[in-house]
Formats: structure tokens, C-alpha cells, sequence
């Protein structure tokens, strides 16, 4: 029982997770606001708001960038014995788990049990909802950097030119012209009768 009470603190601990740029992970739009909060009795209560952030990932394509935590850990199902369904949260759900393990009845342990499956069963289809997302952000993130590589290539051709090459070539070409353009002249005065 003392074991199960503990995983409660470290459920605590994660629900509250910030990032590393102190936003709450399941706070949901409130992002600076503490998502969960522990009464002096022990009650944990959700503080947090049920906004969904979306962000913009290019190609006009949308990520989901939070959690509502009370989705996560507030939508435990419990079938009592009577059949009817109620809603927990995952902290009642372990409360009542060391209660029960304290008292040693076997149905309420059983149930807590079932309960524990199911929600590890919701933790790991988010698990893998996360891991599409980040897919997404990843294979974003490659074609951009595809993007860059390509602009950077670009402008580098435009604006690696050697510009002692370029000018020999100029002074060249203008060398050419002018001796052309010289040609011309003289020809151009010439007639039939001065080669007569």
C-alpha cells in the first residue's frame, strides 16, 4: 500500500512537468498555471483550462502542440457494482487502490486493478498519438531543411563569383569589341575604288 501511495506523488510530479521553457505540459491553454494542485487533505484538483494550442507546421498543415491533463488523468471509468459507470481521476483511482489494499478487500482491489489497466491502456494511445505527432514535426523539419539546402545553393551561385575571373573576362570581352567595332570602321570606310 505504502508503494501504490507513492506512485500518486510521482504521478503528481509528471502531470506537472513543464518544458524548458517553464510551460506546463497538461495545463492545456493555461500554460504558466500549476495544472494540478494537492489540498492539505490530500484531494488532487485540476487547475489547468480545456484549451486546445494548434500550431502551424507549414503546408498548411496543423499540430496539436498541448494536452488537456484533465483528459488524461481525469476520464478514469469505474463500473461499480450495481453496473453503473462513473468518472474518476487517475489520483482517486490509486486513493482508493491503497484504501482497498489497506483493507484488504479483494473486490475493490480487483476493480482498482482493472481500472489501472485501462488507464495504462489510455496513457499508451496517447503515447502513440505523441509519436504520430512528432513524426509529422520530424518529416516537416526534413523538408525544410531540403528547402534551405536548396535556397542556400542558389544564392551561393549568385553570389560566388570570382570577381578578378569576371573582369579579366569583361576586360576581354570589351578588348574584342573595341577591335571589332574598330574593324567595322576601317571596312566601313573602304570602297571598291580604293581597291582599284
Amino acid at each position: 500500500a505504502i508503494e501504490v501511495a507513492q506512485y500518486k506523488d510521482q504521478l503528481l510530479s509528471y502531470a506537472n512537468s513543464q518544458d524548458e521553457n517553464g510551460n506546463y505540459f497538461f495545463a492545456g491553454g493555461a500554460s504558466q498555471s500549476t495544472p494540478f494542485e494537492l489540498s492539505p487533505g490530500g484531494e488532487v484538483s485540476y487547475a489547468g483550462d480545456q484549451t486546445a494550442v494548434h500550431l502551424d507546421i507549414g503546408g498548411g498543415e496543423k499540430i496539436r502542440i498541448n494536452s488537456v491533463g484533465s483528459d488524461i488523468l481525469g476520464n478514469v471509468s469505474r463500473t461499480s457494482s450495481d453496473g453503473s459507470t462513473s468518472v474518476i481521476t487517475a489520483f482517486d483511482m490509486i486513493d482508493d487502490f491503497v484504501s482497498a489494499l489497506n483493507s484488504n478487500n479483494q473486490t475493490d482491489i480487483s476493480r482498482a486493478m482493472t481500472e489501472a489497466e485501462s488507464f495504462s491502456s489510455k496513457l499508451g494511445r496517447k503515447q502513440v498519438e505523441l509519436g504520430i505527432s512528432q513524426n509529422r514535426i520530424t518529416n516537416r523539419l526534413d523538408i525544410l531543411e531540403e528547402k534551405t539546402l536548396l535556397y542556400k545553393d542558389l544564392l551561393s551561385k549568385k553570389v560566388d563569383t570570382n570577381y578578378s575571373e569576371a573582369i579579366t573576362k569583361l576586360s576581354a570581352n570589351m578588348l574584342a569589341l573595341e577591335a571589332a567595332q574598330s574593324t567595322f570602321a576601317k571596312v566601313s570606310q573602304l570602297s571598291l575604288f580604293d581597291y582599284i
